[in-house]
């Protein structure tokens, strides 16, 4: 039973940090009180074009990396993630305004 949750719980977090990379405002919230289901997690997104620091990608490699796992939401939208990766390093280095 801890490890499905702990993969539940990982794979929520993975979904959101995800997300956040491309740029939405995440909410994680609890859907249906535990009582009811164990699987209770309402992730609502809302697209901003926020661009991501490089401290969140940190965050995430250092994630990926601790846990040895690459998420499929990411292999998924791998090109849109390394778009995203590059505009932020522009950024971040001063090449885009």
């Amino acid at each position: 039973i801890l490890r499905e949750r702990l993969g539940d719980v990982l794979t929520d977090a993975f979904r959101a940090h995800v997300l956040r990379l491309l740029g939405h405002r995440v909410d994680v919230t609890e859907w249906i009180g535990g009582e009811h289901t164990p699987r209770n997690t309402m992730i609502k997104a809302v697209r901003t074009n926020q661009r991501a620091n490089l401290n969140l990608w940190a965050e995430y490699d250092a994630l990926c990396e601790d846990w040895g796992v690459t998420p499929r939401l990411a292999e998924m939208l791998a090109p849109e993630l390394e778009e995203a990766r590059a505009d932020a390093m522009a950024y971040e280095n001063g090449e885009d305004a």
